[in-house]
């Protein structure tokens, strides 16, 4: 009872630890994640509020680029401002005229201060002040360097007396007038003002929170437009977010102003040199968040004791069991193999019990097959020393008969002997399945050279391998088989007729070897049966052995292709990788020739 108890115990310490952890990450990833999705949903309404408010803002410039345009395209505009100062009537009925042209335009456009048009001839025109007078100082301030193709500027917000309105902020749009019977004379400026009034009442009624704002600032970091007027014509190109703003365009940034946590969104107008920035208190963001993750880990806590309760039933469950299975194994351990446990469940549970039963049932049955298994791995490593050894003792007989053959003067046996002795040397390879191309061809010359001897008229035999794949690494014995296949199969019948030719070259990151003979060829269905196990011990046994030998060791994509047809002669194709080391039978990608 004592480690039933433990074990209950264990279980629901374990329990209770992990489900704070995750009551914990729960909440914790829970909150992060809405805060950074109401971040990203807030940010993202708010660059879009800001991209409708540049629309709105660029439809009343394109009026105003209307009327700029309209005016500089006026006779009398353009008669004004060649005329002499001293031509004072003609400059009293010119007046007149201009005045009849902009009375129903300035009615219409309510958001238009005055329209101011500076000549170079010293005349000025103003429709807020109804005469002519000398040059305003604040306008030729921002005028200065206006463009000389006529297009036009936007000027900062600065503050502007008239005598009809009184002292207004103003922000005027500017353009050079020039001649148009010569546009590189310039005849004058042209500016229209607006109120920076009526330009904050576009967005005057976007709410961000309780306490967030929207302004406009200029490329040179100066405010254009902002809901606290005492903010007007502040530089804030030091700010930290001001830097990003006209660099990436458009997006969001959570940063430090003035010591509070804020959310700061802007936009770049694409047309002109202006930024729309909202900021908003990222704290005014959060509140509905914290409550939110409040009420989530009430919740979480009260499930959380109920779990408690109702995993303590269930491990009592899984312990009784357990237990059971724990005593039943003691038993065993004691020796005794003829205990059984009865449990009667559908779950994992039972399935142990059920494998404990059959465990016991099976040991005996284990041990000696364990004996079995021993004695065979023995007559396997000595049926694996008798293959090394028997080829060695060929080999040194070989030797023997080559030296009995000199001393007998049989100098044709005695080259067929070296032959043969220099091809087991070579097929043995000091045991290593890995062999070099330049090895390969080498024993195939020595096979080439015993098997020549069979034939009264030798078949035409050619080995046109390039000599810069020699030092690539192979698995051996894989173009002799085929060559023998070609010999016995393909050319017996031909004789000095026959042909073989075997090739070898790189193709990318691999080598391929070419087998081509002119003899009797096959059909499609017996290629396919060689690829398959369909085929006697005589013929195409070679072939599949080579492509299933490559296949292991290098893969899939590697092995053997036939091409033939029947009194066609046949082409087999064997592609390996290209490979330079080859260390432990692991072939890796830096042990490619690439």
């Amino acid at each position: 009872m004592r480690k039933s108890k433990s074990l209950r115990s264990e279980l629901l310490i374990n329990f209770i630890v992990v489900e704070l952890i995750s009551l914990l990450l729960v909440d914790s990833i829970s909150y992060l994640w809405i805060e950074d999705l109401l971040n990203r949903r807030i940010s993202e309404s708010t660059v879009e509020t800001l991209k409708q408010i540049d629309r709105n803002i660029s439809a009343l410039f394109g009026d105003l680029d209307d009327i700029s345009l309209y005016t500089i395209s006026n006779r009398y505009v353009r008669v004004f401002l060649k005329l002499d100062k001293r031509e004072e009537k003609k400059i009293a009925q010119t007046l007149i005229n201009i005045n009849e042209e902009y009375a129903n335009l300035m009615n219409s456009k309510s958001y238009v201060s005055s329209i101011n048009i500076i000549g170079d001839n010293g005349l000025t025109y103003e429709t807020a002040v109804p005469k002519y007078s000398s040059p305003n100082e604040d306008i030729i301030k921002y005028t200065s360097h206006l463009p000389m193709d006529g297009s036009f500027i936007i000027t900062p917000t600065y503050i502007k007396y008239y005598q009809n309105l009184g002292l207004q902020y103003i922000i005027s749009f500017c353009r050079q007038i020039n001649d148009m019977n010569n546009l590189n004379k310039r005849l004058g400026t042209l500016s229209i003002d607006i109120s920076e009034k009526k330009l904050s009442e576009i967005y005057s009624d976007v709410q961000l929170g309780s306490s967030g704002f929207i302004f406009i600032v200029n490329r040179e970091g100066t405010i254009v437009s902002h809901p606290r007027k005492e903010e007007l014509c502040k530089y804030v190109g030091n700010q930290p977010y001001f830097g990003e703003i006209f660099r990436k365009g458009e997006g969001f940034s959570r940063l430090k102003i003035e010591g509070k946590d804020t959310l700061v969104t802007y936009y770049c107008s694409p047309r002109y040199n202006l930024a729309f920035i909202g900021m908003v208190p990222f704290a005014e963001l959060m509140r509905e968040t914290i409550s939110i993750r409040n009420v989530l880990s009430l919740v979480a806590l009260a499930v959380s004791i109920f779990a408690v309760f109702i995993f303590f039933r269930i491990a009592e469950g899984i312990t009784n069991p357990i237990n059971l299975i724990i005593e039943r194994m003691k038993k065993v351990e004691n020796g005794d193999m003829n205990v059984v446990v009865d449990i009667q469940r559908n779950d994992e549970i039972g399935l142990l019990g059920k494998n404990f039963n059959n465990m016991i049932k099976r040991i005996k049955y284990l041990i000696e097959e364990v004996y079995k298994a021993q004695i065979k791995n023995k007559e396997a490593e000595l049926r694996a020393l008798q293959a090394q050894i028997n080829p060695h003792f060929l080999y040194n007989t070989l030797d023997v008969i080559y030296w009995t053959s000199r001393i007998e003067k049989a100098e044709k046996t005695g080259s067929l002997v070296t032959a043969l002795a220099k091809l087991f040397r070579l097929g043995l390879n000091n045991g290593n399945e890995i062999t070099t191309i330049a090895k390969e061809v080498e024993y195939l010359n020595y096979y080439l050279a015993i098997q020549k001897v069979r034939y009264e008229k030798e078949p035409n035999i050619i080995i046109n391998v390039d000599p810069s794949i020699f030092k690539y690494k192979t698995i051996k014995l894989i173009l002799q088989p085929i060559v023998e296949n070609a010999l016995i199969h393909g050319i017996a019948d031909l004789g000095e007729d026959g042909a073989i030719e075997v090739t070898g070259r790189e193709l990318d990151s691999d080598i391929v070897f070419t087998i081509c003979d002119n003899g009797t060829g096959m059909s499609d269905a017996k290629i396919a049966s060689i690829f398959l196990n369909d085929t006697d011990t005589e013929k195409g046994y070679g072939i599949k052995n080579v492509h299933e030998r490559i296949k292991l060791f290098f893969g899939e994509k590697y092995g053997l292709s036939i091409t033939s047809q029947e009194g066609s002669g046949t082409k087999v194709e064997i592609r390996i990788p290209k490979i330079i080391n080859f260390n432990g039978g692991n072939i890796d990608d830096k042990d490619f020739g690439r």
